[in-house]
C-alpha cells in the first residue's frame, strides 16, 4: 500500500466570516499544488461553500470532503453571567457519506434554527447524537 500523502482535514475558506481568506478556486489550486490526494473543507458553522468546493476539487482531481466546525451544547456549562454569551466548544464533523451529508445540513440548520436569539448558534449533544449517521 502506498502512502497517501498529507491531508488536510480542517480547512477554512471565505465562506468562514472573520476567520478564512481564502476562496475555495485557491484553496483547489493550492491543493494541486501540494499533490494532496484529497481535502476537508470545515468552515464555521456553515456549509455555504459545499457545492462549488466539491466541483472545484473534483475538477482538479483532487477529493473533497465536506464537513463544518460546528459548536456543540455538552449540557455542563454555567448560564452566561454580565451579559456574557456561553463559548461551547467546537467539534470539525466531516461526512462520510450521503447520509452523513444530509446530516451535516440538518446540524447547520439546526444551530441556528434551535438556539434562542442573543446566542450564538450550537447544537445540543442529544441532537449531534440523533443526526450522526454518516
Amino acid at each position: 500500500m502506498s502512502d497517501p500523502g498529507f491531508v488536510h482535514l480542517h480547512v477554512h475558506s471565505s465562506y468562514s466570516l472573520l476567520e478564512g481568506a481564502l476562496g475555495v478556486g485557491r484553496l483547489a489550486e493550492l491543493a494541486k499544488a501540494d499533490r494532496q490526494p484529497a481535502l476537508a473543507l470545515t468552515d464555521t458553522d456553515n456549509m455555504f461553500g459545499a457545492l462549488e468546493f466539491s466541483e472545484k476539487l473534483a475538477g482538479y482531481g483532487i477529493q473533497p470532503i465536506v464537513g463544518c466546525a460546528l459548536s456543540v451544547h455538552f449540557g455542563d456549562q454555567e448560564a452566561p453571567r454580565y451579559g456574557h454569551a456561553v463559548r461551547h466548544p467546537r467539534l470539525v464533523l466531516l461526512a462520510a457519506d450521503e447520509d452523513g451529508y444530509g446530516n451535516l445540513m440538518r446540524l447547520t440548520s439546526r444551530a441556528f434554527l434551535d438556539t434562542p436569539s442573543g446566542e450564538p448558534a450550537h447544537v445540543k449533544l442529544a441532537t449531534l447524537e440523533e443526526l450522526r449517521a454518516g
